[in-house]
């Protein structure tokens, strides 16, 4: 539950609780890539004012994330510090 992945161009996949459920969340996006990502199959959500995206977590989920590491493979794995 702690790990992030850290992508190309800035990109990090992490776990994340959202309004009581765990999802899948990209961060670091820049504005330009948010069109491509969402035609990649990410939705995308405002909380709290700020704009976050998430991998869908149903069946389509997994060729979304597929697409995503493709297009911005891992660099390094990491854990979160500890509250």
């Amino acid at each position: 539950g702690r790990t992030i992945l850290d992508l190309t161009e800035g990109l990090q996949l992490r776990r994340s609780r959202v309004m009581g459920a765990w999802r899948i969340e990209l961060s670091g996006f820049t504005d330009t890539m948010r069109q491509r990502l969402t035609a990649y199959g990410l939705f995308h959500e405002i909380i709290s004012w700020k704009l976050r995206m998430f991998v869908p977590a149903d069946s389509s989920g997994l060729p979304v994330l597929e697409r995503v590491l493709d297009r911005f493979p891992i660099e390094r794995v990491g854990e979160r510090e500890a509250a």
